[in-house]
């Protein structure tokens, strides 16, 4: 397929938009954000220990700090990323195939905890690392950069302590996770986002109401039918969003409750609640006159002081606007193009904002009436997201293989076990992924937790299937599932 963006320097405001891959994960990454690779240490996990509002989670994700052994180098020793806990045999495995070599990272055997401090923060436990190693054992970090997903006070203390510098300052970098951020940025630059309206607290759902009912009977949509959603301005996988169907006494009075649940969930107090959480009501762009959704597309790039480097797209599943998966197929390459195009002036409106690190954001495509191609960017993820794994496991696949590879990424429930990555290694059978063995591919185990239990003593996996052809992914992974559902039948 012709790429949509090729190298190109945009002269009103100067930013250099180039094309990148991920097939060398964080080497690629640090490059981009012109940093040196061998003084460049990452961080990646969802929770942070200082109390920011947009960064209050509805659950803490355990294991999302393994999710960096899919996106480390491979080709090269540097930059490092940092890793809590992780399964030894799903390690062992990882370095084994070429995929996480264990020179690669920082290991730092703690398990995640549940009740205190620091939690699930890699930053925290990383600070704690760092202060009880020896002055000789420190020296090959000193003056690094730290690249955190969430900049925490954790990270400001880490990068003092090593002489170090962060890529951009704690309180700049909350903004650019938020979706009201997101729509209050989109009235200074033009770019495309549903019809919606931000707003503050309870005590202005009222008029934002009446304010996105007004804005829909100008734009000839119907108010009284349209799936309008509700959504908080930062949360994991969908969850805070709501949705409802036309407006109605009902549906104000469902909405506000929802509003006051979700604020309970997530520690917001009461005053909070009332005036100052940041929220957003916008139509479903299926609800839009003449205009059919065709696909959800997330927008990876790395933004730097220079510019942007595009690094490839990933679609999104979800369902009830809870995210499911991730997966790219024919139509994600085929739609590359235009969700590229309808995300790039959101990118250039955050590099001239201030925002420096990697990005996804989420785009919906439409088909108008008469066949042309619509977008609009919904939900910026300043971070790694779910979808950064797949995206560089099938770039370095298909390097590595000289294949046109394809794929997807879902979780499953598995039964629990003494020797937990051998009962995984038996669902894959012949389909474990096992680099050149395989000719880079088949099923690629990435999260595995057997730390917590996830719902009736079961633990949670997440794996990666790389195949020529979505069918045969499909073929492979129903095999895999069915091995899983029969083991927790027996």
């Amino acid at each position: 397929m012709e790429l949509s963006v090729k190298n190109s320097n945009i002269e009103k405001n100067k930013i250099l938009v180039q094309r990148g891959t991920l097939e060398n994960g964080l080497e690629n990454v640090s490059k981009y954000l012109n940093l040196k690779p061998e003084k460049s240490v990452f961080l990646h996990s969802t929770v942070v220990n200082d109390d920011v509002m947009g960064r209050r989670l509805f659950y803490k994700p355990s294991f999302a700090h393994s999710q960096i052994l899919s996106i480390l180098p491979r080709r090269t020793s540097w930059p490092k990323g940092v890793c809590l806990y992780v399964n030894k045999e799903l390690r062992e495995y990882l370095s084994e195939v070429g995929l996480a070599p264990k020179d690669n990272y920082i290991y730092i055997d703690k398990y995640p905890s549940k009740d205190s401090y620091p939690y699930f923060s890699v930053s925290g436990y990383f600070k704690e690392y760092l202060r009880d190693l020896k002055e000789t054992d420190l020296k090959y970090l000193k003056n690094t950069s730290i690249v955190s997903s969430f900049i925490s006070k954790d990270d400001e203390y880490t990068a003092n302590f090593l002489n170090g510098n962060l890529i951009m300052n704690l309180e700049d970098q909350v903004k650019f996770n938020s979706k009201y951020y997101l729509r209050k940025l989109s009235q200074k630059y033009d770019f495309s986002v549903p019809l919606g309206v931000p707003f503050k607290g309870l005590y202005s759902l009222e008029s934002a109401f009446y304010d996105l009912y007004n804005i829909l009977l100008e734009s000839n949509c119907k108010p009284n039918t349209s799936k309008i959603w509700c959504k908080f301005q930062s949360q994991t996988s969908g969850m805070g969003s709501f949705s409802f169907q036309g407006f109605s006494k009902e549906s104000f009075k469902n909405t506000k409750e929802h509003i006051r649940e979700f604020c309970r969930k997530i520690n917001i107090p009461e005053e909070d609640m009332k005036n100052e959480v940041p929220l957003v009501l916008e139509i479903d762009v299926s609800s839009m006159p003449y205009e059919k959704q065709i696909a959800n597309i997330g927008v990876e790039a790395v933004i730097s002081c220079q510019g942007i480097t595009l690094v490839g797209c990933v679609s999104q599943k979800s369902k009830n606007g809870k995210y499911i998966g991730s997966i790219i197929d024919k139509d994600t390459k085929a739609f590359s193009w235009s969700a590229e195009e309808v995300a790039l002036p959101f990118l250039k409106a955050i590099q001239e904002d201030g925002y420096r690190g990697f990005i996804t954001i989420d785009v919906l495509l439409t088909r108008t009436k008469d066949g042309s191609v619509k977008g609009y960017n919904i939900d910026p993820n300043a971070r790694f997201t779910a979808g950064t794994p797949l995206l560089s496991l099938i770039q370095y696949s298909q390097k590595m293989s000289g294949l046109d590879l394809f794929g997807f990424s879902y979780s499953n429930a598995i039964k629990d076990s003494k020797n937990l990555f051998e009962r995984v290694k038996y669902y894959c059978g012949d389909d474990l992924y096992l680099g050149e063995k395989s000719n880079f591919k088949g099923i690629v185990p990435i999260i595995l937790n057997d730390v917590n239990f996830f719902e009736n003593k079961k633990r949670y996996l997440r794996t990666v299937v790389i195949s020529e052809s979505i069918l045969s992914a499909e073929s492979i992974y129903s095999d895999f599932k069915k091995r899983i559902l029969d083991d927790l039948n027996s």
